[in-house]
């Protein structure tokens, strides 16, 4: 991960019925327009693994230089790249959005 102090995370409940159309559609389009808004750093997507009574589930955390890259996001992107995924998913992708605080990060390269 870039050198972040914060991350914008959605968490993605997906209807198994759409899930293959759904993830060609994150690889290929989503994540790259997301990138594309000069917002962030960076992306981790990655699906969880115990997901039994949710059904597919994934998350994408996206790296932040600042808050002001998040605001900027919110006020210029979020609301049409969230109307992108109502429109060709409707209900069967919901997603959850939070912010997170990096309070530290490394790795085992790092001991």
């Amino acid at each position: 991960m870039a050198n972040t102090t914060l991350l914008y995370n959605v968490t993605i409940s997906i209807e198994p019925e759409v899930q293959e159309v759904w993830l060609t559609w994150m690889l290929e389009t989503h994540l790259r327009e997301m990138l594309a808004t000069g917002c962030f750093l960076g992306f981790r997507f990655c699906q969880l693994q115990s997901t039994e009574d949710m059904g597919p589930t994934y998350t994408v955390q996206y790296e932040l230089a600042d808050e002001k890259d998040f605001q900027r996001y919110e006020k210029e992107h979020a609301p049409g790249m969230r109307e992108k995924g109502l429109k060709k998913f409707g209900t069967k992708a919901l997603s959850f959005r939070t912010t997170m605080n990096v309070i530290a990060q490394g790795a085992l390269r790092d001991q």
